[in-house]
This record gives C-alpha cells, sequence and structure tokens, in this order.
C-alpha cells in the first residue's frame, strides 16, 4: 500500500475529480457516471486491483436493483480477502477476537468463523431478535468460536481488541460507527462493505426519480424516519449529525454539510455520490493511520505499523 502522503493526495484528485461531476449535474446519467467512476478512480481501482484481484465485474451500476441484489457475490469476495490476509499474516494465534459489528443475523460472522477456526469471532447488534431468530430458522450448530454480544456500535461496551473488524453492509452513519470503533480499538485491519450512504447524518430524504430502486429506498427510509421519530435509535445517533459530514479534514476543505446532504440525498441513484461519500471515509481512515484500498464500496484498511 502507498504511504499516508501519496493516499491522501491520490483521494483528494479522486474527490476532488467527483465533486466536479456531481455539481455539474451529471450523475444523473447513468452512463456518464460510469464513465465518471472509471476516469476519476482509476489510480484507486489499479491499486486494488494489483493487491485483490478477482473482484466480482458488474454489468450494472451498484446504484441499481439489480446491483443491489448482487452484493453477495462481493460479499463472499470480502470474505476469501479476510481469510487470505489473517491467515497470511500469521494471526492465527486462539483467541485472537474479531468483531463484526452491525451483523443483524450474524450469518457472515458464523461464515467467518466457520473459516478461520483458530479465532474468535464476535458479532454483535444493537438488536439481539435478529440472530436468535436466525438460530430458530436454520437449525444449525453454531461454530464453537462463534458468539453474539448485544452492543450499540455508537456506544460501543464490548470488551475486546479485535484483530480486524469486518462489516458486510452498515447503514449509512452505522459505517462510520463500525470505522470508528476500528480507529479507536488501533485494530490491525478494518475489511468491510458499506451500504445505504442516503442514511449518513441522520438523512432520510431522497430525491424522487421514477425508478424502482428509488421507490423501494423511500419506503425503507419511510420506516427508518418512523423508528427514529419513536426514539428506536438503531440507525442514527447524534453523534453522526449531519455536522459531522465531511469527515475528514481533507474532504473537509473541499465541500461541506450542506453539500454532503444534497450528496446522500442523490446516492440511491449515483454511484458518483456513493463514491464521494466513500472517499471521505477513505481520507478519514488515511488520517486515522490506515494504509487503505477502496474500491466498489470495499475498504481494505490496515493500520500502519
Amino acid at each position: 500500500m502507498s504511504d499516508g502522503k501519496g493516499q491522501l493526495e491520490i483521494g483528494l484528485e479522486a474527490l476532488t475529480g467527483l465533486l466536479d461531476e456531481f455539481r455539474s449535474g451529471k450523475t444523473t446519467n447513468r452512463r456518464l457516471d460510469g464513465l465518471a467512476l472509471e476516469h476519476h478512480l482509476r489510480e484507486l481501482s489499479a491499486g486494488w486491483d494489483r493487491r485483490f484481484p478477482g473482484l466480482p465485474r458488474e454489468r450494472y451500476p451498484y446504484a441499481s436493483l439489480r446491483g443491489v441484489f448482487r452484493r453477495g457475490l462481493r460479499d463472499e469476495y470480502l470474505k476469501k480477502i479476510i481469510e487470505n490476509l489473517l491467515e497470511a499474516d500469521g494471526l492465527e494465534t486462539a483467541g485472537n477476537a474479531i468483531v463484526n459489528p452491525a451483523c443483524v443475523f450474524g450469518r457472515h460472522a458464523r461464515d467467518i468463523a466457520s473459516r478461520l477456526g483458530h479465532f474468535q469471532v464476535i458479532a454483535t447488534d444493537i438488536d439481539r431478535r435478529f440472530n436468535w431468530l436466525y438460530e430458530r430458522i436454520v437449525w444449525r450448530r453454531n461454530p464453537d468460536n462463534y458468539q453474539f454480544a448485544q452492543d450499540d456500535i455508537f456506544n460501543p461496551k464490548l470488551k475486546a481488541e479485535p484483530i480486524a473488524v469486518v462489516f458486510f453492509g452498515a447503514c449509512g452513519s452505522v459505517s462510520d460507527g463500525a470505522i470508528d470503533y476500528a480507529i479507536q480499538t488501533n485494530c490491525p485491519y478494518l475489511i468491510c462493505r458499506t451500504c445505504c450512504h442516503d442514511n449518513i447524518g441522520g438523512n432520510t430524504t431522497i430525491t424522487k426519480r421514477f425508478n424502482a430502486l428509488n421507490w423501494a429506498f423511500r419506503l425503507k427510509n419511510s420506516v427508518y424516519a418512523t423508528r427514529r421519530e419513536k426514539g428506536g435509535g438503531d440507525y442514527f445517533s447524534p453523534q453522526y449529525s449531519r455536522d459531522r459530514y465531511p469527515q475528514s479534514q481533507a474532504a473537509g476543505v473541499l465541500s461541506n454539510s450542506d453539500e454532503f446532504m444534497e450528496i446522500s440525498r442523490n446516492s440511491v441513484d449515483s454511484d458518483v455520490c456513493r463514491s464521494i461519500i466513500d472517499l471521505d471515509r477513505y481520507l478519514h481512515l488515511v488520517e486515522g493511520g490506515y494504509d487503505v484500498l477502496y474500491r466498489a464500496e470495499l475498504f481494505v484498511a490496515r493500520k500502519n505499523n
């Protein structure tokens, strides 16, 4: 991976280019969206492909209904990266903890536990009912090295010093809470896939467009907004209000919270908008002392020695 200065320069150049695309209004055209990503993310993409070849190629934008349904391909690819990285780094000491925040059902955490038997895999979520439901529906014995702990990623109480923090799609600011958990615990590895970029900063408003994905996300966000009003708090936290974004100092020079909220409202239909939000996370991790590789909503970050 590149040195910190090189990573900041590459990330800032990509972010500057994509912000220009957003401001020009080109992100409403999916063909132009794809061309913009190919152009502005070429260095980041090339760095990822050199280190982790074999990314499942998609004919469709990730900001599309078909793209959403095919996230599982990237999740499987990410699990292989987790398995290979941790084994290659010689971290297979019994008891070393891999923490999967926002695990929901715990399906991915169980899968990782079955592949990496020398690690303790701890799945956490604010609501234990989904993990309980999965155990009773699947009727399969949990791996001996798997455990579930009820925990709120915005206010984590888990007593662990994880070797790796991993997650597979955490809604909006939940991704940011999990990323900051890795930074705060000085975790050697963060390996993850982000999702639901529209839900950063407490946002549940979406720019209305006439397609199935936009309609589905508006329906989802109406549910989220109701839960937030009732004090559910599952996906939102005052720690990650709109004023928190952009999170990185570097991105804060280029943009502001008002623009980031507008970007989030358009992210359902635009891979450029999703990438802008993820590039801010990329820069935040670099500033936090990590070597970072990013592509297609996927992050592999390793703590600098």
